[in-house]
């Protein structure tokens, strides 16, 4: 081997050397390219995602807001109901005793005691005085 070819082997090594290393060159910034947009792509999936459990957040606090008003109304008419359970209960409590005092007033309302009647119980139909009707049939 002579001195020329040796140095055309040499050329060649080293071309072939630089080749390779620009090839490597650009492979590893091509693939830094690919990771930074891919790093990019998951930034903006987890901003998107972070956006999105604050608002997930944001409605789970406007439900409870609302189960809590749910329950403050549902106690106020709870209250109101209790309260009109205990008017109905007076107002029929004064019935009954004006009922009876009507009763001790009219001399005729022993008929419906004197049957077995239970002269408090208003389930029962009211005692007609026989008497009474026999006048106002005729009229």
């Amino acid at each position: 081997m002579d001195s020329g070819q040796l140095v055309w082997i040499i050329v060649i090594a080293v071309v072939v050397l630089a080749l390779l290393g620009l090839a490597l060159f650009f492979a590893q910034r091509r693939k830094k390219e690919k990771d930074l947009e891919q790093a990019k792509t998951l930034r903006e999936a987890a901003a998107e995602e972070e956006l999105d459990a604050r608002e997930k957040e944001a409605r789970a606090a406007r439900a409870e807001a609302d189960a809590q008003q749910a329950r403050v109304d549902a106690d106020r008419l709870q209250d109101e109901a209790r309260r009109l359970n205990h008017g109905a209960e007076s107002a029929r409590s004064s019935a009954r005793e004006r009922a009876r005092h009507a009763r001790s007033l009219d001399p005729d309302s022993d008929a419906g005691a004197s049957r077995g009647q239970d002269p408090d119980d208003e389930r029962q139909e009211p005692v007609r005085n026989p008497h009474r009707d026999e006048g106002t049939a005729e009229r």
